[in-house]
């Protein structure tokens, strides 16, 4: 009689699946490949059909192998929400979440954040997503997101919205630059972001040549080496690889609030609550 296919298997498969080479699975899955081998097999078994079809350069999907791909995802997703409703529904400081933030933000806060909190509370593990505020701020609208770190949020009759820390973003250049070479430099920034818009708006006459990306890290990067220069928020600046000082004392920056949102119907109060208490208290130390 087949036995019933038990989890670890299918979160193997579902590695198998996606690497589409055993050598490789087990690397990333930190077992040894006569494993990952005997869990294929205990599958196969289970379901009473051939899963994949083994060739010299790796492994292929049967049919059935594809739609145990597709249904085992989102089996294990569902099991992982499931387990932190659980743990929500309790007050426990426990489950996996997602928590988006814009990668800059990233940069200056996650470090900070996720080392701690893995110490204190060991069951809390956080999936990251990386995006604009603004689409992050919808996807949490929308379900996709649990938890976020963003700038600037619309106010939403569904989110919790608690203000964590302040900054501006203004014009940067390198410390290094003659002012007289200045004018003739390009301009670096991200034109998606709201405050890049805002700026450049406030400053009818300004006639230096744009260059586009959305990437503030490079945009930083650029501007220390005395290449142009950038628009960007003071936190972001301050981590430049050589200092920067602003283009000019007589324009006036655009102000920026992170915020820790969430959906106030979704997240369990006691823990959305305390995370927030524990975020805010280590960003401020």
């Amino acid at each position: 009689m087949p036995h019933t296919p038990n989890f670890e298997d299918i979160r193997y498969f579902i590695e198998v699946a996606g690497t589409r080479n055993l050598s490789r699975a087990s690397e990333r899955l930190g077992i040894t490949q006569p494993s990952v081998s005997a869990a294929m097999k205990r599958l196969e078994q289970s379901f009473g059909t051939d899963l994949l079809v083994r060739h010299k350069n790796g492994v292929a999907l049967t049919k059935a192998g594809e739609v145990l791909q597709e249904q085992g995802q989102r089996f294990m997703t569902d099991w992982s929400q499931l387990k932190s409703n659980v743990y929500q529904a309790n007050g426990e400081m426990a489950g996996t979440f997602t928590l988006g933030c814009h990668p800059s933000v990233a940069l200056y806060t996650l470090p900070h954040i996720l080392g701690p909190l893995n110490t204190k509370y060991p069951g809390l593990i956080f999936n990251l997503v990386h995006d604009l505020s603004r689409k992050v701020t919808e996807q949490v609208i929308s379900n996709e997101i649990d938890f976020a770190l963003v700038i600037n949020p619309v106010r939403h009759p569904e989110l919790v919205i608690h203000s964590l820390l302040f900054d501006n973003v203004t014009l940067w250049c390198a410390q290094s630059t003659d002012v007289t070479e200045r004018e003739a430099l390009p301009l670096y920034c991200d034109p998606n972001l709201k405050q890049t818009q805002q700026l450049l708006k406030s400053l009818p006459d300004f006639s230096h040549h744009q260059i586009a990306s959305n990437n503030l890290e490079v945009i930083s990067a650029l501007v220390a080496s005395g290449l142009g220069l950038g628009i960007l928020p003071e936190r972001v600046a301050r981590r430049a690889p050589a200092p920067l000082t602003t283009y000019s004392t007589k324009i006036k920056p655009v102000p920026d609030e992170l915020c820790f949102i969430y959906r106030a119907d979704k997240q369990n109060h006691a823990v959305s609550s305390q995370l927030h208490r524990e975020i805010k208290q280590l960003l401020s130390d």
